[in-house]
């Protein structure tokens, strides 16, 4: 530890020797929009709010707007450098399944990116799924969101909202691919 002025500082680790960086979200989205170049498939999309009805409706990959929820997870990317150092990182086998997974953890509760799951098929070395957490808090309210995407199959995003003066909303919006 430092000591500056009577004030405790913490020790930065420094990372300027270390190659590469943690998982980019951005990067795997982009190649993954670019790889598919099929025929357009039918979508159904689903959205829930609190424990109330599900509306659904139908749509196709061609017209849905895929911006807000490209966005969405482009937000969490932990690949900058600048996150070095900032997440636990782990990695393991699950032989139930026959998957290998890579896991970050965020050091800081106040990171917005708290958890990060890759699955990869251990035959097939594509990705089978990505689970994602985020955490904001502002002053009138704190935001937690569950993202997940399994490939070409389903995407999710789940937002627990719990404003300063009144209850939790919890919404769920899910994107099912029907190939």
């Amino acid at each position: 530890m430092n000591y500056t002025s009577c004030k405790k500082k913490e020790a930065q680790e420094d990372y300027s020797d270390v190659k590469g960086n943690y998982f980019s979200i951005y990067q795997y989205g982009l190649d993954a929009w670019n790889n598919f170049s099929g025929p357009p498939f039918v979508i159904i999309k689903t959205v829930r709010i609190d424990e109330g009805k599900t509306d659904s409706s139908y749509t196709n990959s061609d017209t849905i707007s895929w911006a807000p929820i490209f966005n969405t997870f482009f937000a969490t990317d932990i690949s900058d450098r600048k996150f070095l150092g900032q997440y636990k990182f782990n990695q393991f086998d699950d032989e139930q399944d026959n998957t290998h997974n890579f896991f970050y953890m965020a050091k800081d509760p106040d990171l917005y990116t708290q958890k990060l799951l890759i699955t990869i098929d251990r035959e097939t070395t594509k990705v089978r799924g990505i689970y994602i957490e985020t955490f904001e808090k502002t002053t009138l309210k704190e935001i937690v969101k569950k993202l997940y995407y399994a490939p070409l199959k389903t995407i999710q995003i789940q937002t627990y909202t719990k404003p300063l003066w009144s209850k939790q909303t919890h919404k769920v919006e899910q994107w099912d691919f029907m190939m």
